[in-house]
C-alpha cells in the first residue's frame, strides 16, 4: 500500500505545477477622450462684482429712527462707497424729531421730493453723469422707533436680507457686521450686505397699457400670505422688493397709485404706530402743522380680515400747489405692520373711495400650501 502512495497523488503534483507555470494576465490601461471640458475653476473676483450691495445707515431720534440706504450693483456701490460716507458725514438731525434732518450734497446730485415710505431721494452723478451702471439713489425714511435698540435693527437688516434673497441672521452675527460712525450731533450704525437682488418683471405681458386686464393676487407664499380681489380698472403698478401688492388708477389727466407694503412691527404701545405713521402721511400731503388732537379726530377703526387697524383720509391744504389725498389703512398683524395706501388727485381718490373699501374688505392672509 505504501508503494503505491506516490502514483495516486501524481496527478495532484501535475495540476500544480501547470498552474504555476501559467503566465500572469497583464494588467492593462487605456486612454479616452473626455465626454466634457474640464471645468473652469471659479473666479472669485468675478462673482463678487455680479452681486448686489445694500449699504445703510441707522440713526436714533427720540421716537423715530432715520435710514439712509445706498443699494446697487457691486461695482458702482464700489465706486460710490466713499461718497456716500462722506455725505453721510454732513447729515445733522434737527432739534425736532418732527422734522426732517439737514444734509449737505454735492452740486451734481439731484434731490427728488417726499415720495412711497421716503423722506427723500437722492439721485447719485458725478460730473460725467449718472454712474455707468445707472443711476444709484440714497433713499432717506424714517420708521417710529420704541424698546430695545436692538430688537429694532435686527429685523430692519433682516428685512433688507430678504430683499438680496438672503437667509436671516441673529443678533449677535449682525451686530459683529456693524460699525458706528459719527455725524454732526449724532451716531449711526452702519452696516453692508450683500446678496442677488430679483429683477421685478411683471407677469402680464400688458401691463402699464390702459384698458389691459389687471394681473389677480398672486398665490399665497411664506414671504407674502395676502390674497384679495383685484378692483375692475385698477391697472398693475410698479412692484418692488417692499411691495406686497401695486396698482395704477388713471382717468383721463388724474392718477392714483395703491400700495400694500408690511414691515417688522417696532413694539411699544400701537396708539404710538399709528400716530407716528398718520403723521408721516399727514406731511406727504403737505399737513405739516397738525396738532395730535386734529390728527386723532381723522383716524377711524377698521378691520381687515379679522385684525383691527386705523383708517384715514388726508387732503392737502387748499393753499397746496397740487392738490393730493391719500386714503389709507394700517393694521398690526403677526408681529408686522401692514399698510394699506392710495395716493393721487384729490378727486380721483375720492371717487376711489368705495372701491378702495371693497378691496379691503376682500383682503385676506393666507397661509402657503404646504
Amino acid at each position: 500500500m505504501l508503494r503505491r502512495f506516490p502514483w495516486v497523488l501524481a496527478p495532484l503534483f501535475l495540476a500544480i505545477f501547470l498552474l504555476g507555470c501559467k503566465p500572469q494576465e497583464e494588467i492593462r490601461s487605456y486612454t479616452t477622450a473626455r465626454t466634457s471640458p474640464p471645468r473652469k475653476p471659479i473666479d472669485a473676483e468675478l462673482a463678487a462684482s455680479l452681486l448686489d450691495h445694500t449699504l445703510a445707515a441707522i440713526m436714533p431720534q427720540g421716537d423715530k429712527a432715520w435710514f439712509f440706504k445706498l443699494a446697487g450693483p457691486a461695482k458702482a456701490i464700489e465706486r460710490n462707497r466713499e461718497a456716500f460716507l462722506k455725505f453721510l458725514s454732513t447729515v445733522k438731525l434737527a432739534d425736532n424729531p418732527a422734522e426732517t434732518p439737514d444734509w449737505q450734497i454735492p452740486e451734481q446730485w439731484q434731490e427728488k421730493p417726499a415720495s412711497e415710505m421716503r423722506v427723500a431721494t437722492l439721485v447719485i452723478s458725478n460730473a460725467q453723469g449718472p454712474d455707468e451702471q445707472g443711476p444709484l439713489e440714497i433713499a432717506i425714511s424714517s420708521l417710529p422707533l420704541s424698546g430695545k435698540w436692538e430688537d429694532f435693527v435686527v429685523p430692519n437688516v433682516n428685512r433688507w436680507l430678504r430683499q438680496l434673497q438672503e437667509p436671516p441672521l441673529d443678533e449677535k452675527t449682525i451686530f459683529k457686521l456693524t460699525k458706528q460712525v459719527k455725524l454732526q450731533n449724532a451716531t449711526a450704525t452702519l452696516i453692508e450686505l450683500v446678496g442677488r437682488s430679483p429683477k421685478q418683471k411683471s407677469s402680464n405681458p400688458h401691463a402699464g397699457i390702459p384698458g389691459a386686464p389687471p394681473v389677480g393676487a398672486p398665490q399665497p407664499t411664506a414671504s407674502n400670505p395676502l390674497t384679495y380681489e383685484t378692483p375692475a380698472g385698477w391697472l398693475p403698478g410698479k412692484m418692488s422688493s417692499m411691495r406686497k401688492a401695486a396698482f395704477r388708477v388713471v382717468e383721463g389727466d388724474a392718477q392714483a397709485e395703491f400700495t400694500v407694503i408690511d414691515l417688522p412691527a417696532s413694539g411699544g404701545e400701537q396708539v404710538t404706530q399709528v400716530e407716528a405713521n398718520m403723521r408721516r402721511w399727514a406731511g406727504q400731503v403737505g399737513l405739516t402743522a397738525l396738532d395730535a388732537e386734529t390728527l386723532q379726530k381723522l383716524i377711524e377703526p377698521i378691520t381687515i380680515d379679522g385684525s383691527a387697524g386705523s383708517y384715514a383720509e388726508l387732503v392737502s391744504p387748499t393753499s397746496a400747489e397740487r392738490q393730493l389725498a391719500i386714503s389709507g389703512a394700517m393694521i398690526v398683524r403677526d408681529g408686522k405692520v401692514w399698510f394699506f395706501k392710495m395716493t393721487g388727485d384729490v378727486d380721483l381718490v375720492e371717487r376711489q373711495k368705495e372701491t378702495i373699501q371693497k378691496f379691503l374688505a376682500s383682503v385676506k392672509f393666507s397661509k402657503p400650501p404646504q
